[in-house]
């Protein structure tokens, strides 16, 4: 199919989480979407989703009826996570985004992110491959997380209901009562099947995407399409290092600050096994697991995206220039 004859023979499905990112703008997004494909020639249809779970339960009832959609989540990245699950076995499903969320990282892969909330753009878009973590029977789009960020997002359900409280307010909150507690946990890793690495450490990610937590680049070097994990870890550091270089992380530059990169092992493999002396508090695109050990494999062109029009995938060299 070209990509016009795509758009237009594919049905649109809105699922909108009616409480991600406090709510404030999914109604305004169901008027949009009204207003913009009354004139157009495309088959639509919007849901509500009721509780957590319920987008798996209406997606696969659509995918049964084998007829080819794009299934628009409309949400934060913890929608786009469910829908993205429950479209993957389905290969005539095409998974699409409106990030209505709280942190809304995925979308930080891509150049000029107002695209994504432009419904004419999303119309007007196309499907391209990217790839997918594997870990257990599940699927991860963005960033996987252990250590003190993952127990950060466990708490942050703590400061989320505060009024005037966003996403990366709500996250450095939630680190800074981690710090009150004991830091550093030991992990085995085993990467390709043959490199072994033992050690305390603060932190580790294993990532797709580029950003998580709200806005933090964790891996500033990810790509969603290169068919590699990118793996970050911070090695265990003293309370006082960690203020400094939390702002320094958020940037993306731990990698290149002089003080900082020798606390960093930065890594590229295709799988990684990682055990604890304990179970492990595990984020996979900000949705909280416990596992006692963990396999992390990317699924290279795992999934069809769609990109609005005016958007592409980030290179690396933009990521490194800021945009």
């Amino acid at each position: 199919l070209s990509f016009y004859s795509e758009r237009i023979s594919m049905k649109h499905i809105f699922i909108i989480n009616p409480v991600a990112g406090k709510g404030k703008i999914q109604y305004d997004i169901i008027k949009k979407i009204d207003d913009t494909y009354k004139n157009k020639n495309v088959e639509y249809e919007i849901y509500i989703t009721k509780f957590k779970g319920d987008a798996k339960n209406f997606i696969v009832s659509r995918c049964d009826e084998n007829i080819p959609c794009i299934f628009f989540a409309c949400g934060g990245d913890g929608t786009l996570h469910e829908v993205i699950n429950a479209v993957y076995p389905y290969k005539h499903a095409v998974v699409g985004h409106i990030p209505c969320g709280t942190g809304n990282d995925f979308v930080k892969n891509f150049e000029n992110l107002s695209n994504f909330n432009d419904i004419d753009a999303q119309i007007n878009g196309e499907s391209s491959y990217i790839d997918l973590i594997k870990v257990k029977d599940k699927f991860a789009v963005s960033v996987c997380n252990i250590g003190i960020d993952a127990d950060a997002a466990f708490n942050m359900s703590r400061f989320k209901k505060i009024p005037f409280i966003k996403g990366s307010t709500c996250y450095i909150l939630s680190v800074l009562y981690c710090l009150l507690k004991r830091i550093g946990k030991n992990f085995d890793m085993e990467f390709d099947n043959c490199d072994r690495l033992k050690g305390k450490f603060l932190l580790c990610v294993i990532a797709n995407g580029n950003s998580y937590g709200g806005g933090y680049k964790c891996a500033p070097l990810a790509d969603i399409s290169d068919g590699i994990l990118d793996i970050c870890l911070i090695k265990k550091v003293s309370r006082l290092k960690i203020l400094k270089l939390m702002s320094i992380y958020k940037e993306g530059n731990h990698l290149i600050n002089d003080d900082i990169k020798k606390y960093v092992i930065y890594r590229k493999h295709r799988k990684v096994t990682i055990r604890g002396n304990e179970p492990i508090n595990l984020c996979l695109d900000g949705e909280k697991y416990v596992y006692d050990e963990l396999d992390f494999e990317i699924e290279s062109n795992a999934l069809k995206f769609w990109i609005p029009f005016g958007s592409k995938i980030c290179s690396v060299e933009c990521l490194e220039a800021g945009n």
